[in-house]
């Protein structure tokens, strides 16, 4: 009896310790000798030892045992209706359902033939049923058939030349299908807009299309920054600011006459600021949006083609960078701190007039306190003497900064 027991918690730490192959030997000392060699079998079969005759005795073992007697995973010959072990009672274990009359487990395992590939399993994807047919080019003489006038204004462009004298690819050798993709299927159905690629506000393209198209050729470089970018982000077309089909302005095939123009389109409050009294010389032709601004994308807000309005501003204004041995902090943060950059009313683009723009941030400091307004001007009825000529510039002469000894506040 004492023996019986300690071989029964033997038995029970062999099995929570997970142990298959170690269950085994330990069964074989309390088992009969057919019961513990039908348990060598079951460990062998857990350890992936599994050939097709004990596949087939097992199924066969299955089937001979009445409805209800597999349990607890013991649907084995000869021990379906017994404990699983001599120390445990069967009472103490709760029966599974019963088992479905479809095939065993063990039947499909035997006909697994992983390795070997069905000789009838498809080779891919049916294609569907309602698939569109596959698009080809048709060439650049069939589109001309049509659109003869398309056709005269584009051979004038540089795409022309480039696609017909020298194609870097084989789609651009596709002249006109380069851009507007293979129209087989609009020459078909010249009246469904959805079957070319079309650059327009009418378009059925999407825009993100269209400019797929554009970016084909024309990724990186100044684009680089394109995608996320404020245009990109307000669904602005490449073909809302150019015009590859025409030759309209001098450069970059623009929508309209010049790159100002062709900016202007949309931004009509900075194109108002340009007519004002002290503005950039935009409107006579010295510079253009793009000296200041990357229309394409910039790592900056307003498209810069710098990191800062100031490294903007000191490509041109270089005796403005510094460094001073004095500097003036509103002008190191920001040039935008006292001039505004499209235009203004007062002079040299001052946001306010002096000196009214210098008190904002000296209203209390090195002079008395009394505001100096307009009327203390030279001609004003109360003119004061340190408005006189520049205003505070009369004697502050390099407001943004000074290089000299004695300029701490930037009178010399």
């Amino acid at each position: 009896m004492r023996r019986a027991i300690v071989l029964g918690l033997l038995l029970v730490g062999l099995l929570m310790a997970g142990g298959i192959a170690d269950l085994a030997r330990a069964e074989a000392l309390v088992l009969p000798p057919d019961q513990a060699a039908l348990r060598n079998e079951m460990a062998r079969i857990h350890a992936g030892h599994v050939d097709a005759d004990a596949l087939q005795r097992i199924d066969s073992d299955i089937a001979a045992m009445p409805p209800g007697a597999a349990h607890m995973g013991m649907a084995t010959g000869g021990m379906a209706t017994q404990a699983p072990y001599p120390s445990l009672k069967a009472a103490q274990f709760t029966p599974a359902p019963a088992p479905q009359p479809a095939a065993s487990k063990w039947t499909r395992l035997a006909s697994y033939a992983p390795d070997t590939p069905k000789a009838d399993a498809p080779k891919g994807d049916a294609p569907k049923a309602d698939a569109k047919p596959q698009r080809t080019y048709v060439g650049r003489e069939t589109c001309e058939s049509c659109h003869q006038q398309e056709a005269t204004n584009w051979a004038h462009t540089i795409h022309a030349k480039v696609f017909e004298q020298n194609p870097r690819t084989e789609l651009q050798a596709q002249n006109c299908e380069a851009c507007h993709g293979p129209g087989s299927a609009h020459v078909e159905d010249p009246s469904d807009l959805t079957t070319i690629i079309s650059f327009s506000k009418k378009s059925k393209t999407p825009v993100a299309e269209q400019n797929g198209q554009c970016l084909t050729c024309h990724a990186g470089g100044q684009r680089i920054f394109w995608h996320d970018s404020i245009h990109d982000s307000n669904q602005l077309g490449c073909a809302d600011c150019h015009n590859p089909m025409t030759t309209f302005g001098a450069r970059g095939l623009t929508a309209r006459e010049s790159i100002n123009e062709t900016c202007f389109q949309c931004h009509k409050a900075q194109h108002a600021e340009f007519a004002r009294r002290s503005h950039m010389p935009l409107l006579e032709g010295k510079l253009s949006c793009t000296d200041c601004h990357n229309p394409h994308g910039s790592t900056t807000a307003p498209l810069l083609k710098a990191d800062s309005v100031n490294e903007v501003c000191f490509t041109c204004h270089a005796d403005k960078r510094g460094p001073f041995l004095f500097e003036h902090a509103p002008v190191r943060e920001s040039c935008l701190n006292c001039h505004s950059p499209h235009g203004s009313n007062f002079e040299n683009l001052l946001n306010a007039p002096r000196p009214v723009l210098c008190q904002q941030c000296h209203s209390q400091d090195g002079h008395p306190g009394s505001l100096l307004t307009a009327g203390n001007m030279a001609r004003g009825p109360m003119p004061d003497p340190r408005l006189i000529a520049t205003s505070c510039q009369t004697c502050h002469v390099n407001i943004h900064g000074s290089n000299s000894p004695s300029g701490a506040r930037f009178e010399r």
